[in-house]
């Protein structure tokens, strides 16, 4: 599994390109459609997370993520001293401050 600070592919971006690429057979092609709905609705098993991250991984001939990290120098990691999950942690942070004054402005207090 994944660790803090690990860069992470998202599983819809992973999905599409395997779509994209019309050599599954339907019911793959079914089952990572559903999966595709299921992550868009934050409802995604992490099993099924890991299952389309391998089999991403053996269509695309590419390492899975952890081998892929570990030939990446960790200074190249970084982008002005901080690692892609502290980016997106720090715009996730963003938009939640973002709904909730949102929320406080639609609301009038």
């Amino acid at each position: 599994m994944n660790k803090p600070g690990d860069v992470t592919v998202q599983p819809d971006e992973l999905i599409q390109q395997m779509l994209a690429s019309e050599t599954l057979n339907e019911d793959t092609a079914a089952d990572l459609r559903r999966m595709l709905d299921e992550f868009r609705a934050g409802t995604l098993h992490p099993d099924d997370a890991d299952y389309i991250i391998a089999l991403h991984g053996k269509l695309s001939g590419t390492p899975p993520e952890e081998e892929v990290l570990a030939a990446v120098p960790a200074e190249e990691a970084r982008l002005d001293g901080l690692t892609i999950a502290e980016w997106r942690d720090r715009a996730l942070a963003a938009e939640a401050e973002r709904d909730s004054l949102r929320d406080t402005t639609q609301t009038g207090g």
